[in-house]
């Protein structure tokens, strides 16, 4: 179900609440009334001019409509009374007035619409109402939330026809609500019943036509935003929310600063979104303003990302020097296309202004994320093998990258040549050409190194099984052609042979156990072994003699042996009544000895011992650890673990240590607390013993209101750089798409009827 907003989703629903359910038919004769039923503690009757005047506990239906009030007076068509009957009475009504605590209601969305006073014309489709205010629930894709309206008065001209005046409307309950729209008027036409564009065949959609006179956005009582006109229709237009963060916050790297982001949904289609966009605004005490814009967008056989912004700085960098020019920016663009004939399109362009600006304003995407790279790829899978093409461009020019112009790849895996008797040899292939250039940062003076290369890797493998064993060795040769070499302007060819032998295997048996540590129902032990010996010899030429563009002109000669032995213990858990198998045990561990360690390892035969380790002790409690010893160093020279605890429902926290010889050697420790319903609480802090110093620290306080998130965060990095932030996030508004449209509505006169007018 799609959001509405929240002005046309009140008065839409006030349209069905005073509407019948149905079309009438076309009138022959005029209607003498609805049929009607009321009660109340005291009414008087008037049978000259047919009217009810009721008091006290006013009851009133008609047509599934329910009414109360404190006193009404009725105009009816009664042919029989009978006057015992002061307190509960069935007639046909052509008009009715009601005031004081006026609570009408209808429908299943809208419990209850309360004025202060209530005119109502069934027969002609025509209302006024005074003081109008209502509450409803509504689904959005924040959940449910409370939509609230007041207007001073509310119009109905005809059955579809609706206006109001002097109206605000939010998503606060409350008498004093966080945020509000105020508009002078409200116009509403509501379409009849057409196909929805989303639906199966017969599914129907109601469209509301709406138009506003000067509306103003207020957070608090600060008026933030201002709409002279708006127009549209809820078939068409409507999408979320346009503020999604505003805030402020203090940090010594950037000074007091603002920011507000604003965006939407984009549907192309109705029903049917496409993407969404995010306007990022932004004022740095001690840089300047910031302005940029965000795309995300997703279908069926495309999606992609648009980040840009750009930072007027005036200040200094932390990590590099600043640029000459305080004008900095980035934009980047990355796009994957499913295209027919499982062909896979994937662009790329990313421009950075200059080498500290994404270390500077984005740290995370710096330290973790993607290289920033300018390409088009293409990549055909055909059962098994696969088709590519790159072509790649350096345009950041303080980044040392690799260019493709453009490189053509094929690859075949397995691929079965001739049955040997019980036997099938098999082939594998790698195959490349490519022009290639490695640029390197234009600060360091290095000259790029260029060349044609001509790249074919070709293995051939006979497996077989000896028991429960699968054996199987493998043969093949490396070809290499460079029009040039790394110092040298002549051509060279490459070739090397390589061969070998892998066996694996697995065993497997099952316990009957249950309960302890693990939480049992059920295990299962699975062991897998796996050995292989590889060797390359006999290669040509060594690597120094090549350019260095990948791990292609590293190939060179050298003999292995490799181990493997992995380990789960598997049961059964019943994780909210739903059994599922897990590895409540996966220990994977990997060792390779070196034939020729003078040539191969420094010297030392024995390579790192890499250990993986995964313990789930119940499904709130996890434990990572990876590690490698080296046996050159004598000690664990990577080291990584991490406890993860959940306490349902309202704890979550995470201990982890970090080495690494001679980079970090640190503790860190991450924990979420939900405090209540309404209040979060996130922190983050560590220790690096290798520096001497504090890691990352972060407190956040995040407060859920109905219709808003507030959070204050203070920060402390690793770089000395304190902050402190403020920041607000709607939930649950909706944003219409500004668009000039007229809406057909009456000249506003209080015309309902010579009866009304009369009294």
């Amino acid at each position: 179900m799609r959001t509405r907003w929240a002005s046309l989703l009140v008065f839409w629903l006030v349209v069905a609440g005073w509407a019948p359910g149905q079309e009438p038919a076309a009138p022959v004769e005029p209607s003498p009334g609805l049929a009607a039923w009321f009660r109340a503690d005291f009414m008087r009757l008037d049978l000259d001019s047919n009217t009810i005047v009721a008091r006290g506990g006013v009851q009133v239906r008609w047509q599934g409509n329910w009414l109360r009030c404190d006193e009404a007076v009725i105009w009816g068509a009664m042919t029989e009374v009978d006057e015992s009957q002061t307190v509960e009475q069935r007639l046909e009504t052509r008009e009715l007035y009601a005031d004081g605590n006026v609570i009408l209601a209808r429908g299943e969305l809208v419990r209850t619409i309360q004025a202060s006073s209530v005119y109502i014309d069934p027969v002609h489709d025509r209302a006024l109402a005074l003081d109008v205010g209502l509450t409803l629930r509504s689904e959005t894709r924040n959940g449910m939330v409370d939509l609230v309206a007041r207007a001073r008065e509310l119009r109905q001209r005809d059955r579809r026809l609706f206006e109001t005046l002097d109206v605000f409307f939010t998503t606060n309950p409350f008498v004093d609500p966080g945020y509000r729209i105020e508009t002078d008027r409200l116009g509403i036409q509501v379409d009849p019943p057409g196909q929805d564009p989303r639906g199966l065949p017969g599914e129907t959609i109601t469209n509301v036509r709406y138009e506003l006179d000067s509306s103003v956005f207020f957070l608090g009582d600060l008026p933030i935003m201002a709409a002279p006109a708006l127009a549209g229709n809820t078939a068409e237009d409507f999408q979320y929310w346009i503020i999604k963060r505003v805030g402020f916050d203090h940090s010594s790297k950037f000074g007091p600063s603002g920011f507000l982001d604003i965006g939407t949904d984009i549907e192309f289609e109705p029903g049917k979104k496409w993407g969404d966009w995010t306007l990022h605004g932004q004022y740095l005490g001690d840089r300047g303003p910031g302005v940029g814009l965000d795309l995300r967008y997703r279908t069926e056989d495309y999606r992609g990302t648009f980040v840009s912004f750009y930072q007027r700085d005036r200040g200094r960098d932390r990590i590099f020097p600043g640029p000459s020019d305080n004008d900095r920016e980035r934009v980047t663009w990355r796009h994957r296309h499913q295209l027919p004939e499982d062909i896979q399109l994937d662009l790329e362009v990313s421009h950075i202004s200059d080498r500290g600006f994404l270390p500077e304003y984005y740290e995370g995407e710096f330290k973790s994320g993607k290289e920033q790279e300018t390409l088009l790829y293409l990549k055909r899978s055909m059962e098994n093998r696969t088709a590519t093409l790159l072509a790649s461009t350096r345009i950041n020019e303080f980044l040392d990258q690799v260019e493709h112009q453009p490189r053509l790849g094929y690859d075949l895996v397995s691929e079965p040549l001739v049955d040997l008797g019980p036997l099938t040899l098999y082939y594998d292939a790698d195959f490349e050409v490519s022009r290639a250039r490695r640029r390197f940062d234009d600060d360091t003076g290095v000259p790029d190194q260029d060349a044609f290369r001509v790249d074919l890797d070709n293995r051939f493998g006979l497996p077989f099984f000896a028991g429960p064993i699968k054996v199987e060795p493998f043969g093949g040769f490396r070809y290499s052609y460079y029009s040039n070499g790394r110092l040298v302007d002549e051509s060279f060819d490459r070739i090397g042979t390589l061969y070998g032998v892998r066996a694996t295997t697995q065993l497997h048996r099952s316990f009957d156990a249950s309960g302890g540590l693990f939480e049992l129902d059920g295990l299962r032990h699975i062991i897998m072994p796996e050995v292989e010996y590889f060797a390359v010899d006999q290669v040509s030429h060594d690597p120094s003699d090549f350019p260095s563009f990948d791990a292609i002109d590293a190939f060179s000669e050298f003999e292995v042996v490799r181990f493997g032995l992995r380990n789960r213990l598997q049961t059964i858990w019943h994780d909210r009544a739903n059994p599922r198998v897990v590895d409540v045990v996966d220990l994977d561990v990997e060792w390779t000895l070196f034939l020729d360690p003078d040539r191969d390892n420094f010297g030392e035969a024995a390579g790192n011992l890499d250990v993986d380790l995964l313990l789930r002790f119940s499904p709130r409690v996890t434990l990572l650890t990876d590690f490698e010893y080296s046996f050159r160093l004598d000690e664990l020279e990577i080291f990584n673990t991490t406890l993860g605890v959940s306490l349902p429902p309202d704890l979550f926290f995470a201990l982890g240590y970090r080495r690494y010889v001679g980079v970090n050697d640190a503790v860190l420790f991450q924990a979420q607390w939900k405090v209540s319903e309404r209040l979060t609480l996130l922190f983050q802090t560590g220790y690096d013993f290798h520096e001497n110093d504090l890691q990352d620290q972060r407190l956040v306080f995040r407060r859920f209101g109905v219709d808003w998130v507030f959070e204050v965060e203070i920060s402390h990095d690793d770089g000395d750089s304190f902050g402190a932030g403020i920041s607000f996030s709607p939930r649950g508004l909706f944003d219409p798409r500004v668009r000039a449209r007229s809406l057909r509505y009456e000249p506003r006169l209080a015309e309902f009827g010579q009866d009304l007018l009369r009294r």
